[in-house]
């Protein structure tokens, strides 16, 4: 399945200049954005890490999601999201959206903790 995607990922990562990115997950398993509701499809895709923002795209559906470092407000392990779960923690992380309000999105990342620690490092 990685062969599949591997062009996909390619691109996706041609987006940004490799000096930017300071983490990257290529497998990370999306669990939903909280103002989207519960219904979401729970997906797999890249996932972004640079110092301007957090950046994912689902392969299917093609789904895009940024969120500023700027409105980001915490990041913290949590062990579900949204109802779901896969019974090992996720990379939960909380940020302001357009009209003020709190969201939050999650996912199962490997090496949880460097996402964690690289993230909180730069919403301080």
């Amino acid at each position: 399945m990685v062969k599949l995607f591997g062009k996909k990922i390619r691109r996706i990562l041609e987006k940004f200049n490799e000096g930017d990115i300071i983490l990257v997950s290529k497998w990370a398993n999306f669990f939903g954005q909280k103002s989207k509701g519960s219904k979401q499809v729970r997906g797999n895709g890249v996932l972004v890490l640079t110092k301007e923002e957090l950046f994912f795209q689902m392969f299917l559906p093609k789904r895009i999601l940024k969120v500023s470092i700027n409105d980001i407000i915490d990041v913290k392990k949590e062990s579900h999201h949204l109802r779901k779960t896969k019974y090992i923690d996720l990379l939960k992380v909380e940020f302001i959206i357009e009209n003020g309000e709190e969201d939050s999105v999650a996912w199962w990342v490997k090496k949880l903790e460097d996402w964690i620690t690289k993230i909180d490092v730069l919403i301080k």
